[in-house]
């Protein structure tokens, strides 16, 4: 039916998860070698980053939703959403490639008897979607449901978005026979009431570093490298530092007051 192939470090940086639909489809490509001698007749992206694409090739069609596409397919596209300049070159171990179809929200696929239905949850990339298996199933992609929380510290991302995206999967949940989710980092999470539980804790994440943010900038400091984002900057220290500036940038620009009242 569907089968979660597990990337490498619980699906860490710089891998991710991938879902086997039916026998002929996957879902993003990131699991590292265990997919090198497979093939599908489709593979479908949740979103244009790096550890989500890297192994595209082994679908004869890779399918994206339109406004990530074009990251998919190019190395300009990719380096203006970072805003890395070349230094994204860090990033790439793959050949990028082209994306032969699109989806949209709403829309639904069957895969060898299993259905596959698009959520469009825009704001850790602007096309980011999440895809529901068989009604019982959903693959988050990167609502990863992690302790570090939502990341957001390319061009393309929205904090608003982000946080709207959250509450809609689990509305999503609460409506639908959903038992499991499968994020493309750590663990998947079994049981309704569970899975509520770690979106409301991943929700939380935003209003605990917004309030964060704007007392820091309301006193006159400097949010970025105080640990509100990263607790401790990872090497190479200038791209992680370029992250966090943008990931500030967004909270001290946005109203999060709809999502972090109460």
């Amino acid at each position: 039916m569907y089968k979660i192939i597990e990337a490498p470090n619980s699906g860490k940086y710089p891998f991710s998860h991938s879902l086997i639909v039916g026998k002929s489809c996957i879902i993003d490509t990131g699991a590292g070698e265990k997919l090198a001698s497979l093939r599908f007749d489709y593979v479908l992206n949740t979103h244009w980053h790096e550890d989500h694409i890297a192994m595209n090739s082994i679908g004869r069609k890779v399918l994206a939703h339109p406004l990530d596409a074009e990251a998919i397919e190019s190395y300009e596209e990719f380096r203006e959403r970072y805003g890395l300049g070349d230094m994204v070159k860090l990033f790439i171990n793959f050949e990028f490639g082209s994306v032969d179809d699109f989806f949209e929200d709403g829309d639904e696929f069957e895969f060898d008897g299993v259905s596959v239905e698009v959520l469009h949850t825009p704001g850790h990339s602007a096309g980011h979607c999440c895809f529901v298996v068989n009604d019982e199933a959903i693959f988050l992609g990167d609502i990863d449901l992690t302790s570090f929380g939502p990341w957001y510290g390319c061009l393309d991302c929205d904090v608003r978005d982000f946080a709207t995206s959250v509450k809609r999967l689990m509305k999503e949940v609460e409506s639908r026979e959903t038992h499991l989710v499968i994020p493309s980092h750590g663990n998947p999470v079994y049981g309704k009431e569970n899975i509520i539980e770690a979106l409301q804790k991943y929700l939380n994440k935003f209003c605990e570093r917004d309030k964060k943010i704007k007392e820091l900038a309301k006193s006159g400091v400097d949010p970025v490298g105080k640990g509100v984002v990263y607790r401790k900057l990872p090497e190479p220290r200038e791209i992680y530092l370029h992250f966090e500036k943008i990931m500030v940038e967004k909270h001290l620009t946005t109203s999060l007051d709809e999502f972090c009242q109460g």
